[in-house]
């Protein structure tokens, strides 16, 4: 479904590859969970995915199609909630789909339909400071599924809460995964996350992908030094 063919990226400033000729792909409706270490350029994916960094050589195609022709290729799922505060939920949910042109008769049923499906129906005319944490980055679930990707990617969305609340969003984004019928791709250094959620691990180190496999096999037959 999603596919990188030997995409390389460096900033304009330096002089060295933050990708470096990197291959993969995401198959229909997999979790697959990207983990390295900070800087090793997990999140560069994403801004390459939704067109934010424009790539040094390779393809990036979704459904068989060139990343740059698809409009609204995937949802994201930052790291903190982001959320505008002078705005309701609403407002904040429908701020994607006018940037997008959806009809307004549409975004209203849209807002309905997708509160309900993170657990917030009556939280529409509330605002982020109603919220505790845990809701507030059920908005931002809800956000990045507001214009209906194939994708859904989710850059360490869980890093800043607690043990407990972690534990239902990660729940949360597997349901909505499977029901849905969507890809997720789960970017995190987190061993313990990866665990709970991914079908496939692909391990990165400099750039580039150095190993790929489930999770038994990455967990309790590693191959490569930096999986050790």
């Amino acid at each position: 479904m999603l596919e990188f063919q030997h995409v390389t990226f460096q900033y304009d400033s330096e002089n060295f590859n933050i990708i470096d000729d990197l291959s993969f792909t995401v198959e229909p409706e997999e979790f697959i969970s990207i983990i390295g270490i900070s800087g090793c350029g997990k999140s560069t994916i994403f801004k390459l995915t939704n067109g934010l960094l424009k790539r040094k050589s390779g393809n990036i195609l979704l459904n068989g199609q060139d990343i740059a022709s698809v409009k609204h290729a995937a949802g994201y799922m930052p790291q903190k909630d982001l959320l505008f505060p002078w705005r309701t939920i609403e407002k904040n949910l429908c701020l994607p789909m006018e940037i997008a042109k959806v009809p307004q008769s549409e975004q209203t049923q849209r807002v309905s339909d997708i509160l309900k499906e993170v657990g917030l129906s009556d939280y529409a005319a509330k605002y982020p400071k109603d919220l505790s944490g845990g809701m507030r980055q059920r908005v931002v679930i809800a956000i990045a599924l507001s214009c209906d990707p194939d994708l859904l990617i989710c850059d360490e969305p869980t890093t800043a809460l607690d043990v407990t609340i972690q534990a239902k969003i990660l729940e949360l984004i597997r349901s909505i995964q499977k029901e849905r019928g969507i890809s997720v791709i789960y970017i995190t250094h987190d061993l313990g996350v990866v665990a709970k959620v991914a079908d496939y691990v692909d391990v990165m180190y400099a750039g580039k992908i150095v190993e790929t496999g489930t999770i038994d096999e990455i967990f309790y037959d590693p191959r490569h030094p930096y999986t050790w």
